[in-house]
């Protein structure tokens, strides 16, 4: 009885995760395509639900991109210097990863504010 037992349980936990998994994506799908038809039919327009392209995700993910390498390079050195490789690899993947992402802020606030700014004639 055991062995039918220890046998069931994962058959069981695979098919429910992908039943809840399938009923999510459905759920999802449903309820959008319910919003839509309600937009419509009050007349509305459902131009709101159309994503707008947005260049700049790809250099933030551009610049964390170069930054982890960068670190990830800098752990290599450190680790070659006697640092162990855990703290060294991890502490720069980090340290880089993160000075690239305040680096693209500051870059996108700057951009922000030309855009704002009224033009001199």
């Amino acid at each position: 009885m055991e062995g039918i037992l220890a046998l069931l349980i994962p058959i069981i936990s695979v098919i429910g995760f992908h039943a809840a998994v399938i009923y999510w994506v459905h759920m999802y799908y449903t309820s959008r395509n319910r919003e839509r038809m309600a937009l419509l039919e009050s007349g509305q327009d459902a131009r709101i639900f159309a994503k707008r392209p947005r260049p700049e995700r790809v250099l933030k993910f551009g610049i964390l991109l170069f930054s982890v390498g960068a670190g990830i390079l800098c752990g290599y050195f450190l680790s070659e210097l006697g640092m162990e490789e855990e703290p060294a690899y991890f502490s720069m993947i980090f340290l880089f990863g993160g000075a690239g992402l305040i680096t693209y802020y500051l870059f996108f606030l700057k951009r922000l504010a030309e855009r704002e700014l009224p033009e001199s004639v």
